[in-house]
């Protein structure tokens, strides 16, 4: 028998406004998977109404914690506004 890797994905689900009000919940939702190496955390943003600054501040930097212990942070969205979001954010970093 050949062992077979186990992937570890966390999945966290988040709806309504992300903004500088609430955007502590995101981040106690996020938080506590960050420091699971090799892990993909999807962070379900399809039913999100609104993603201001603090919200993509707050995806950027569990992305960047997630990177330094080997984890892969990865975004599930539909929203026309969160859409509009992460596309100002991919302009402002490329």
């Amino acid at each position: 028998m050949v062992p077979v890797a186990v992937a570890k994905v966390i999945r966290v689900r988040v709806s309504g406004e992300i903004d500088a009000s609430t955007v502590d919940l995101l981040v106690g939702a996020i938080e506590p998977h960050l420091d699971i190496s090799d892990a993909k955390i999807v962070v379900d943003l399809t039913e999100v109404t609104f993603l201001g600054t603090a919200g993509l501040r707050a995806l950027a930097r569990a992305e960047q914690h997630a990177n330094r212990v080997g984890s892969e942070l990865c975004l599930v969205f539909a929203t026309p506004a969160v859409q509009r979001s992460l596309a100002v954010l991919a302009m402002l970093r490329g």
